[in-house]
C-alpha cells in the first residue's frame, strides 16, 4: 500500500519533481557536499584516524582565540550600529513626504555594491596617510591631528573601521525588513493612542516595538549569521591582522602545510558552531517573547 501511494505521488508530482533535480543537484553539490567534506576533513587527524587532534591544535593555537574574541566583537559592534542606523533610516522614510520614493531607492544603492568594491573604497576612505584624500586630509586640515589617524592599527581601530564599513554596506537589508514591519502597522493604533493622549515616545515604546520585534529577530539574525562569516571585506580592508574566524580559515587553507585543509575545517567546525549557539540563544529569546520560530 505503502508503495503504490508512492507512486501515485511520483505521478501527481512528475513535472514538479523533474524541475526541483537540477535544483536539488546544484544545492548537493556546491552546498551539502562540502559542508559534508569539511566537517570530515575537521575530524579527519594526521594519523589519517578520526578524532579531535584537529580541534586541540586549532584551540592551542593563539590566533584561534584572538579570531574567536574578534569575530564576537565584530559581529556585536556591528549589528549594534546597523540596527541602530536602520531603525531610524526606516522610521523616517515610513513617514510621507516629498521624495520619500527617492530616498528609499537611493538608499538601497550600498546593499547593490560589491563586497571588494566596498572593501576598496573604504581603503581608499581610511588610508593612513594625511597627504591622501578623504578622512585624514580633511582631519589635518581640520586640525585635529598633524599626521591624521591610523584607521587600520592597533586592533580595536581596524575593528571599528570594518565594523564602519560593513555597516555602510548591509544596513539597507535590515532597514528594508524594518521598513516593512512598520508598514504591517495598522494605522488605526496610532490613532487610538494619540486619542488617548499617548506621546511619539510612548508610542514607539507600546505599539512600534513590539510589533517589530519578529521583525528585528529576523533582521538581525540574517546579518548576524552573515557577520559570522566575514571574509572578504575583512581582507580588503584590514589583511589578516586583526584576524577573524573567516580569514583565519582561509589563509590556513591556502597558505600552510599538508594538513591545511583539515585545521581550516576544524576552525570552520568552530564557526559554525558559533553560529549554532547564536542561532540557539535566537530561538530561546523568541519563545520567551512569545513569537513563533
Amino acid at each position: 500500500m505503502a508503495e503504490g501511494a508512492a507512486i501515485r505521488f511520483f505521478k501527481r508530482n512528475l513535472m514538479e519533481i523533474i524541475f526541483l533535480i537540477p535544483l536539488l543537484a546544484l544545492v548537493g553539490t556546491i552546498t551539502l557536499y562540502p559542508i559534508a567534506r569539511s566537517i570530515y576533513l575537521a575530524f579527519l587527524q594526521s594519523n589519517n584516524q578520526i578524532g579531535l587532534g584537529n580541534f586541540q591544535y586549532v584551540f592551542h593555537y593563539q590566533d584561534v582565540t584572538t579570531a574567536l574574541i574578534n569575530t564576537a566583537f565584530i559581529v556585536a559592534l556591528a549589528l549594534t550600529m546597523q540596527f541602530l542606523i536602520s531603525l531610524l533610516t526606516a522610521l523616517l522614510l515610513n513617514r510621507s513626504f516629498f521624495g520619500r520614493s527617492f530616498f528609499r531607492t537611493v538608499i538601497m544603492i550600498p546593499f547593490g555594491v560589491a563586497t571588494v568594491v566596498s572593501g576598496i573604497m573604504f581603503t581608499f576612505l581610511f588610508t593612513p596617510s594625511p597627504q591622501s584624500w578623504y578622512l585624514n586630509s580633511i582631519i589635518v586640515k581640520l586640525g585635529i591631528s598633524n599626521t591624521g589617524i591610523n584607521w587600520i592599527r592597533p586592533s580595536w581601530v581596524a575593528i571599528l573601521s570594518l565594523a564602519i564599513a560593513d555597516s555602510w554596506k548591509n544596513f539597507p537589508l535590515i532597514m528594508l525588513i524594518l521598513l516593512g514591519g512598520l508598514a504591517s502597522i495598522p494605522a488605526s493604533q496610532y490613532e487610538s493612542a494619540a486619542i488617548d493622549g499617548a506621546n511619539f515616545l510612548q508610542q514607539f515604546r507600546h505599539i512600534t516595538m513590539p510589533n517589530l520585534y519578529p521583525f528585528i529577530m529576523m533582521a538581525v539574525t540574517i546579518r548576524a549569521i552573515q557577520e559570522f562569516n566575514i571574509l572578504a571585506l575583512a581582507l580588503v580592508l584590514v589583511g589578516s591582522y586583526p584576524t577573524f574566524l573567516g580569514p583565519l580559515a582561509y589563509t590556513t587553507f591556502t597558505n600552510y602545510g599538508i594538513h591545511d585543509a583539515n585545521y581550516a575545517s576544524a576552525i570552520a567546525m568552530v564557526l559554525l558552531g558559533l553560529i549554532s549557539l547564536f542561532i540557539l540563544v535566537y530561538i530561546a529569546i523568541s519563545r520567551r517573547l512569545g513569537m513563533e520560530v
